[in-house]
């Protein structure tokens, strides 16, 4: 039973390197990293270059044009970077998986809503393979490591949506502290 688990999970495992090596191997063009991030905001946009995203998320550094976009979107630089920087573990082969059902194709679809191209087209098999080459290399995803592995040169972020979102998780902190600490006050004491 275990020997036919395993060997299970290096077939599924194998596939998914197959494909995903394929795909490189094929069609190099559509395979390259992002290299901008356009933030649509209502009317107005403003792109920010891989690079100036990588370097806040890192070290916390603003150009002058996330500088204008966050000023612009009144939001949180600190939640911002946490948001980019935030890991959460994900096993590349049950993400792939998941993916693959119907409640993950919706989860691709709402999400494709926020993050995706400018054509739309293709965007839910963009943020699968971007979701799966994020796990891949050391079993978590970040926003950051998403837009980085996304397979456009220009990756479409819609920031009222993204707005929201930041300022609904920001609200879910505050109220999760405000419960949080009241037991560990009973520790302390």
């Amino acid at each position: 039973m275990l020997a036919t688990n395993i060997l299970s999970w290096f077939r599924g495992t194998g596939i998914v390197m197959f494909v995903a090596g394929m795909a490189i191997t094929i069609n190099p063009e559509q395979v390259r990293a992002s290299e901008e991030i356009i933030f649509k905001y209502g009317a107005a946009t403003q792109s920010v270059s891989l690079t100036e995203l990588q370097t806040f998320a890192d070290t916390g550094e603003m150009s002058s044009s996330l500088d204008f976009l966050l000023k612009f979107s009144q939001q949180n630089p600190q939640l911002i970077r946490w948001i980019l920087r935030q890991q959460f573990p994900a096993d590349t082969k049950l993400i792939y998986d998941l993916l693959n059902t119907a409640p993950g194709e919706y989860v691709l679809t709402q999400t494709s809503n926020v993050v995706g191209s400018k054509s739309e087209r293709a965007n839910i098999q963009a943020l699968r393979g971007a979701l799966v080459a994020s796990s891949s290399d050391d079993n978590v995803i970040s926003l950051i490591e998403l837009l980085e592995n996304y397979p456009t040169k220009k990756v479409y972020v819609d920031g009222k949506i993204l707005s929201k979102a930041s300022r609904n998780l920001a609200k879910f902190i505050e109220e999760s502290n405000k419960y949080i600490k009241i037991p560990l006050s009973f520790l302390v004491n």
